[in-house]
C-alpha cells in the first residue's frame, strides 16, 4: 500500500484490512503500526463505542500493550462499500485463561489520508 491523501481504493482497503490482522495475529505490531501510518498519514481516530473518540496513535499504542501477543483476531467477515468497510471479527484468547471468545463489529471509514476506525464490542466481557 502507497502512502496516499486520496480515498483509498475497495483493493487498498481490503489489502490494509487484512493486513492488519495478519500481523497482528503474528505479532509483529510495528509492521502492522507502518501500515497504518501508510493508510492514514493525515489523522487517525478510533472509538470504541460508547467512549469518547481517541488518538488513534495512542489507542493502538494502547492496544497492543493490552491485547497484543494475548488475543488473536479471527475474521468471520470482511465487507467494503465504496470507502468504507464493516468487519466481524472473533477475538480469542488462549484457552487456558478460561476467558470466552468475544466478537467484534469494526466498523472502517478511509477518506483523503484520513481513517476513522469505530469498535462495537461486548461489554463487560473480562480481557
Amino acid at each position: 500500500i502507497e502512502c496516499f491523501m486520496e480515498t483509498a481504493s475497495r483493493e487498498e482497503i481490503e489489502l490494509f484490512l487484512r493486513g492488519q490482522y495478519r500481523l497482528w495475529n503474528e505479532g509483529k505490531f510495528e509492521d502492522m503500526l507502518a501500515l497504518f501510518r501508510k493508510i492514514a498519514p493525515a489523522k487517525l481516530t478510533i472509538e470504541y463505542v460508547g467512549l469518547p473518540r481517541q488518538d488513534g496513535w495512542q489507542a493502538l499504542d494502547e492496544m497492543c500493550e493490552a491485547y497484543g501477543g494475548k488475543t488473536q483476531a479471527e475474521v468471520q467477515e470482511l465487507l467494503i462499500n465504496g470507502n468504507e468497510a464493516a468487519v466481524h471479527v472473533l477475538n480469542l484468547r488462549d484457552k487456558s485463561t478460561g476467558i470466552a471468545p468475544s466478537p467484534s463489529i469494526e466498523f472502517y471509514r478511509f477518506d483523503k489520508g484520513n481513517l476513522e476506525i469505530r469498535y462495537f464490542y461486548r461489554a463487560n466481557h473480562p480481557v
